[in-house]
């Protein structure tokens, strides 16, 4: 143990210890009339004593010096920290700036001589066919063969490129284009199709409901239920999804009013879409009708999949923190990477983080995780972030996320998606429904343009080139 005194510190208190005490056991022999024997063991005595509490102060003035080098190494780590948590942003905004940049300009270049060899492609096949013309004998006239002659090379594959794709090969847009599905799906919404089904949030272990989460479903014209999975991306490049979210988010007050008649004390996460955010005009309606239902702020949590929230941009961001200044809570779902930026998610008041049980549980090798799965709970609580297990299938499931500390679980196992009666959320005055069919006629409108700008920039990528004028 490192002595905190000097060298030569030790010899000098053990002398004048010595002194002290023979100095006692002098003055008690000579003064007290004590005999010598009597005068030395006191004077020894004494000696003991201040032995022991020199011991006992070096020992706690050690200590205190200890404590203090602790409490230095402690406050230089935390500082370390935080410095290699901004370093980390910062190499992560400017990662994903030069990517962007990187990948706006490849598109830019690729789109470009894409357009520049189809339309080479069209002269040389044009040019083709008309020296083949030239140089083949003129054939004996006969109108009807002629007639039905079969189509140019360049008007096939203009033919074939504007044919649009298939959807998808099963589900309720099964053997669909993508025109005639996104069509279907604008009707649906516009004819009020969606429908709202609750899935209850529970309590682990205790499996106590505390949240619900709205979950949109699309009754199509064809009779057939759409989930989210199979409407969202085709309701996205339509442009109605503020629609969606419109009537998702009036529907979610109505249940939430009924449920306070109930005294139930639950909240519900209701998802938002990114388009909505970037759409300024629908998006301040949107606003205004939150704004007068601002009493339930704490019984909405709006919620966002992880690569919405990755990729937000300066307006969705400013909207989004318009609704967290307005009282309402975020959350962030369809986790697939485990690198979560923690101290990111607190700073944009993120409150709760949705992962799947199987993705938790055995996370993939390149989950790109920094720590360990069952660890996650404990560091998200640190930044005041709750963790909801999502997908819990089987009570083996359970057993195992015991360990991870997770708060909420959700999925099968506690209860299905379930549809909400149409009198719960239709039964109410119509001027309370006017703040929400107002951003619907404006997002129709908005959807409508998009589209036709959509068919514009189709027509003139699939119109062929001109036939040059045969060589003579």
């Amino acid at each position: 143990m490192r002595s905190v005194l000097p060298s030569a510190s030790p010899w000098f208190v053990a002398a004048c210890m010595v002194l002290i005490s023979v100095s006692l056991a002098g003055l008690l022999y000579l003064r007290a009339g004590l005999t010598i024997a009597e005068a030395g063991w006191l004077g020894f005595g004494a000696l003991l004593l201040m032995v022991l509490a020199e011991f006992f102060s070096a020992r706690a003035r050690e200590r205190s010096a200890v404590e203090a080098e602790l409490q230095e190494m402690a406050r230089l780590a935390l500082s370390l920290e935080r410095e290699v948590i901004r370093l980390r942003e910062r190499v992560g905004a400017f990662e994903a700036d030069v990517q962007q940049r990187v990948e706006e300009a490849v598109d830019v270049r690729l789109t470009g001589l894409s357009a520049d060899v189809v339309v080479l492609e069209s002269l040389v096949r044009d040019l083709g066919d008309t020296v083949a013309a030239l140089e083949r004998p003129a054939p004996p006239v006969r109108a009807p063969v002629h007639e039905a002659a079969p189509q140019s090379a360049t008007e096939m594959a203009a033919r074939v490129a504007a044919e649009p794709p298939l959807v998808a090969p099963d589900g309720p847009f099964a053997g669909m284009s993508e025109t005639d599905a996104m069509a279907l799906v604008r009707k649906a919404v516009d004819q009020d199709g969606v429908e709202v089904f609750l899935q209850p949030i529970v309590t682990l272990p205790q499996r106590r409901i505390a949240f619900y989460e709205a979950l949109g479903r699309l009754r199509l014209e064809t009779g057939g239920l759409a989930d989210g999975a199979d409407f969202v991306p085709l309701a996205r490049q339509a442009g109605v999804m503020p629609v969606v979210d419109s009537i998702m988010l009036f529907r979610c007050v109505r249940i939430i009013r009924r449920m306070a008649l109930k005294s139930k004390d639950v909240g519900i996460f209701c998802n938002i879409s990114a388009q909505t955010l970037a759409d300024a005009e629908f998006f301040q309606q949107f606003v205004d009708f939150i704004g007068d239902n601002r009493g339930l702020a704490e019984s909405v949590i709006f919620e966002l999949s992880q690569a919405e929230f990755d990729g937000l941009g300066p307006i969705e961001q400013a909207n989004l923190e318009a609704l967290v200044d307005l009282g309402f809570r975020l959350s962030v779902d369809n986790v697939r990477r485990l690198d979560l930026d923690c101290a990111r998610l607190a700073d944009r008041k993120v409150s709760f983080v949705k992962v799947d049980a199987d993705l938790l549980i055995n996370p993939p090798p390149a989950s790109g995780a920094n720590i360990h799965a069952a660890d996650l709970a404990r560091l998200l609580q640190r930044y005041g972030i709750q963790l909801i297990v999502t997908r819990v299938e089987s009570e083996a499931q359970v057993v195992d996320l015991l360990d991870y500390d997770a708060a909420y679980g959700q999925g099968r196992l506690f209860s299905p998606p379930r549809p909400i009666r149409s009198d719960v959320i239709r039964a109410d005055a119509p001027e309370q429904a006017r703040p929400a069919r107002e951003p619907r006629e404006a997002a129709v409108r908005s959807a409508q343009t998009g589209t036709a700008a959509l068919a514009v920039r189709r027509d003139a990528t699939v119109r062929p080139a001109p036939r040059p004028a045969p060589i003579e």
